[in-house]
């Protein structure tokens, strides 16, 4: 063969000579790892040589790859195609003996990829679309034949619907009911020949619209690869064996009915759900399309000034990154490219008024109580709604719900991924759509911006390596297991994060992943056989992933490290399982004044939010918390529960370990709790500063340098780190990408799955219980569609009716019903929500202290409306007179940003009585004595609170945590001691806050350390307890 000639020296990055790569040295680690905790010797030796060996490689692969660039080959150039790419087999390029020494430029290993040439589009998923079987005649309408009907004959058909679905009537019940209900019409001689009404349930649900299994695909998948055949496509295999190579699952059993004839039942089945179907529902909403966002007139790039601030999804670069009207083509080298379609022009996703940008998540919950079961759900949230709506139940799909009793394996997974796949690809390139109240449809585009799920599905999902892999177990760099406990994983000094580069950027001390290398290996191992697969996966950490079919899809840039897995579920509980908890660090020497016993009494004497559930009593004990919420509220106070654990006489942390109880270990790590304190305070301040509504670039890099520093102080503390901790070094990335974490976190998909696991079924196994909460999911969808599309001559008794049933429904707590209820039973204004019952009139003499009131709020809203010569009601000079009963109406509680605030002059909101306010440029702790609308003439009313401030002053002492302090959200001041009564505008209430009463032995007196609390979740699950009461 003849050999390739290197070409010219390139300026700036001249190639490598072939004896400048080394051979295999001896082994030892070149990591300045810090001593402690850290991998088996023997599967260390071989990471390490299995990481000189690829790295020696790929310096091989990068030189003769930039030689054959820049020579620019002829035709002619003789490529050695006795060793080419075949499918079939995989690459030609097995992992080298970690034993050997690596020979110099080995041929065969280093196999150059000739350049391609013949480029083939990427076949579509060889399965049916949900709803694709269905005919005409069955298929669902998106405007419910019912409403073409009488109102009495509709309101028979509802009550007996929900009867059976949400009363407990059985089928046979429930369809006796009615029955009755039209022979009573019948009987009075009003029941309509035409249309005719249906007496069966079945049928009712139809005319109604809120059938689900109309929107319903029941996939027959064979028990072993899950290969998905729809209804149709069952019906035609001329065998139960499944079709797939090497596969033995049998797909279905036959058994002759009561005709005799010969029925299929599917051995195990995955329902699914149309996107592109629930869209169109979705767009036939009232306020639907109003609502998604016009990009338009969007600037791009925005975030590139250090110091804009972002405040959602859409101000991150991902944004204005995605395509439409294009295809991805594979070459027969397996180069990967996006094209234009044929005769169609490649525009941006933001070009289009209906260009929507999708959140995939997928994650597994068990769903029963008695046995282990594993249930999975994909799940698609439109990025284009506002913040307050985009996590509603009632507008995310649930596209899946994959079966148990296991997490499906890669080759099930993408199985499960290939109807949701096609769509997305038929999406990209538009979909044309009805809207409603508008005349013509419209070509309604939309593409996954973002996979969004925690670090295991991300991995699966995407195809990477999984995070415990010891050469690839990031998915955005080139670290490998031996890095986690080095400075090397960690130094952000000089970081700079490029990751919309198209030049591989070095990162502190790793390489950014490079997407195109990873389709290209991922295309390569669809088609190889399983020893194959694995060294491609071993070599590069990349597997086969039916979302690579998507155009412009790519497994690093498009996957979101999340949030809250890896810093609440994960760093969080590191530190307090591993270190504070496992280390001894709260000794209950000295009893009733012994850091453990001062712990949990400050934990049980904090005065929390009502949207905040309370921390476990025992946690001293009981060393163990579930949720993330609940590991984020801890780290919310542990600047304070710390210090209080350990202070001295003095109120200073002693520089020095505790004491270790009798008959225990002593860990390997430093004890000592000044610097683990230390520690803390950054690992807090960056987590505030990530997890903030509104960021720019320049904090979330300080947020990325505090939390840098956090793990180095843990190597100097000899605190072993994990996968999670590295992870976390993206953050920063992740944030330009995507805009402020609070937009993208997964606390919604949580809460859905949570829904999921209170919905009773029948605990049957091979996707039938899955297929109870799909049903249940769709039809909470179709209801709250239905309640949307009333007719506007509908009875007042009908809407009555359904209000009743969803309100009881949404009694039941985490019900899927209380974000339909919340949003018929508040009145918004601005993004000020009210109790939509309007409060009486009150008298402001007479209300709230004494004398205080009137004499505030007419000062106040003479300075509101200057142009009313607002006058005292006792006074005779013309102008507006401001009665003291007839202006100001009180209101029991508000809700901002989805956080409820009430008052100290309601008994039932009294726990939500304070908050942060904005002070020009601070937040300052007050106490909301009373929430007011006020409304003179027909000035549109105004919501305002009566307040007095929490005292302060120069006498407190400096706390530990004071150089953190305006970024940890916490202010101290005396205990109850304020400031004058004042009124301000509700916009200005800030945030809620959580009390904690500590006693300070420096100025003998009590304190209150107020912290504040940012709302995470957008399900208020108290609503149905603030009655006006």
């Amino acid at each position: 063969m003849k050999k390739y000639n290197p070409g010219p020296k390139i300026q700036g990055h001249p190639p490598k000579p072939a004896t400048s790569i080394p051979s295999r040295q001896p082994l030892v680690s070149q990591t300045n790892a810090i001593p402690g905790p850290s991998v088996q010797s023997n599967l260390l030796d071989v990471s390490i040589r299995r990481t000189q060996s690829r790295d020696l490689r790929e310096q091989a692969r990068n030189a003769l790859s930039l030689a054959r660039n820049n020579s620019q080959p002829q035709d002619n150039t003789n490529f050695d195609f006795d060793n080419e790419y075949h499918p079939e087999h995989g690459l030609q390029d097995p992992l080298p003996d970690i034993n050997q020494e690596l020979p110099l430029l080995r041929r065969r290993p280093l196999q150059l990829h000739p350049p391609d040439r013949n480029f083939q589009p990427a076949a579509l998923p060889d399965v049916h679309e949900p709803g694709f079987d269905q005919d005409e005649a069955d298929a669902p309408s998106l405007v419910p034949v019912a409403f073409k009907e009488n109102g009495e004959i509709r309101y028979a058909y509802l009550t007996a619907v929900m009867a059976n679905v949400y009363g407990h009537l059985s089928w046979n019940q429930a369809t006796n009911q009615l029955n009755h209900s039209l022979n009573m019409l019948l009987i009075a001689n009003v029941l309509p020949a035409f249309p005719r009404p249906v007496r069966a349930l079945a049928s009712a649900k139809r005319h109604l619209g809120i059938d689900p299994d109309q929107w319903i695909t029941q996939y027959a998948i064979c028990p072993e690869c899950w290969k998905h055949h729809s209804p149709s496509q069952l019906k035609q295999l001329l065998s139960a064996e499944c079709s797939v190579p090497a596969c033995n699952g049998l797909i279905y059993t036959e058994r002759r009915d009561a005709k005799g004839k010969m029925v299929r039942t599917a051995t195990k089945i995955n329902p699914q759900v149309s996107v592109i179907g629930s869209l169109r529902r979705m767009f036939m909403r009232p306020g639907f399309a109003q609502s998604i966002r016009n990009s338009r007139q969007d600037q791009p790039g925005q975030n590139t000034d250090e110091d804009f601030v972002m405040t959602d999804i859409h101000h991150g670069t991902q944004w204005h990154d995605l395509e439409t009207n294009i295809l991805r083509e594979v070459g027969e080298f397996g180069a990967v490219r996006d094209q234009a379609m044929e005769g169609r022009m490649v525009k941006k996703l933001t070009e289009h008024r209906y260009g929507l940008h999708l959140t995939m998540n997928t994650d597994w919950m068990g769903i029963l109580e008695n046995r282990p079961h594993s249930t999975g759900t994909i799940y698609f949230a439109i990025n284009d709604l506002p913040r307050d709506q985009r996590f509603l139940q009632i507008n995310v799909i649930c596209a899946a719900v994959l079966p148990g009793p296991k997490e499906p394996n890669i080759q099930q997974i993408n199985h499960c991924l290939e109807p949701s796949t096609k769509e997305m690809m038929l999406l990209q390139n538009g979909i044309k759509m009805d809207i409603i109240d508008e005349d013509e449809p419209a070509n309604v585009y939309a593409d996954n911006q973002i996979l969004d799920c925690d670090m295991p599905a991300a991995h699966k999902l995407s195809g990477t390596a999984g995070h415990l892999h010891d050469m690839h177990p990031c998915l955005y760099c080139d670290t490998d297991i031996t890095k986690i406990n080095t400075r090397e994983g960690y130094d952000y000094s000089s970081t700079f994060f490029m990751r919309d580069s198209q030049v591989l950027n070095v990162i502190a001390g790793w390489t950014a992943t490079d997407d195109d290398h990873l389709l290209r290996q991922s295309f390569y191992s669809r088609h190889a056989n399983p020893i194959r697969q694995k060294a491609i996966l071993d070599d590069h950490g990349v597997r086969w992933s039916t979302l690579n079919l998507i155009a412009g899809w790519f497994p690093s840039k498009k996957t979101a490290l999340d949030f809250m897995h890896c810093i609440f579920l994960g760093i969080i509980a590191h530190l307090f399982m591993r270190v504070l908890f496992a280390g001894y660090m709260f000794s209950g020497a000295g009893g009733r004044n012994s850091p453990k016993q001062r712990f949990e009494n400050l934990i049980n004497s904090v005065r929390w939010p009502s949207h905040i559930t309370r921390l476990p009593k025992n946690l001293g004990e009981n060393q163990s918390l579930k949720k993330a919420d609940e590991w984020r509220r801890l780290l919310t106070i542990t600047p304070v529960l710390l210090w209080w654990s350990w202070k001295d006489e003095n109120d200073n942390i002693p520089d020095t370990e505790p004491p270790q109880p009798p008959n225990t270990h002593a860990p390997e790590f430093s004890r000592n709790c000044r610097r683990i304190y230390d520690a803390v305070l950054l690992l807090c301040a960056a987590v505030r500063l990530l997890a903030t509504r509104s960021i720019s670039m320049s904090q979330a890099r300080i947020g990325q340098s505090f939390l840098s520093q956090y793990c180095l102080r843990c190597l100097e503390l000899n605190i072993h780190l994990t996968i999670n901790h590295h992870a976390s070094m993206h953050i920063a990335d992740m944030i330009k990408a995507y805009g402020p974490v609070y937009s993208w976190w997964l606390f919604a998909f949580e809460r859905f799955n949570g829904m999921l696991e209170r919905v009773n079924h029948n605990g049957h196994d091979g996707g039938r219980m899955e297929l109870t909460l799909m049903r249940h999911w769709v039809q909470t969808h179709l209801i709250y569609e239905y309640t949307l599309s009333l007719p506007p001559n509908t009875h007042a008794i009908e809407r009555e009716t359904l209000n009743e049933i969803l309100k009881s429904q949404a009694q039941q707590r985490g019900s899927m019903m209380t974000d339909i209820a919340v949003y018929q039973s508040e009145a918004a204004q601005d993004n000020i929500r009210l109790p939509l019952r309007q409060a009486k009139f009150i008298n402001l003499r007479t209300f709230g202290p004494e004398g205080v009131l009137y004499p505030l709020l007419i000062s106040y809203c003479r300075a509101l409306w200057p142009d009313l010569n607002i006058v005292d009601d006792f006074s005779l000079d013309n102008g507006t007179v401001f009665f003291a009963s007839k202006v100001a109406r009180a209101l029991t509680y508000i809700r901002k940003d989805g956080i409820r605030y009430g008052c100290m002059t309601n008994r039932r909101t009294q726990t939500d009585a304070y908050g942060f306010i904005s002070c020009g440029g601070s937040r300052l702790p007050a106490e909301i004595t009373t929430l007011l609308a006020v409304g003179i003439q027909d000035k549109v009313p105004h919501v305002c609170a009566l307040i007095r401030r929490l005292r302060s002053d120069e006498n407190i002492p400096l706390m530990p945590w004071a150089l953190y302090e305006s970024t940890l959200g916490i202010h101290t001041s005396y205990a109850n001691d304020y400031h004058p009564y004042e009124i301000i505008p509700v916009s200005r209430i800030a945030s809620p806050l959580a009390l904690i009463p500590v006693h300070s032995n420096i100025v003998k007196k009590h304190l209150w350390i107020s912290v504040s609390f940012d709302h995470s979740g957008t399900e208020p699950e108290d609503f149905f307890d603030d009655d006006d009461g």
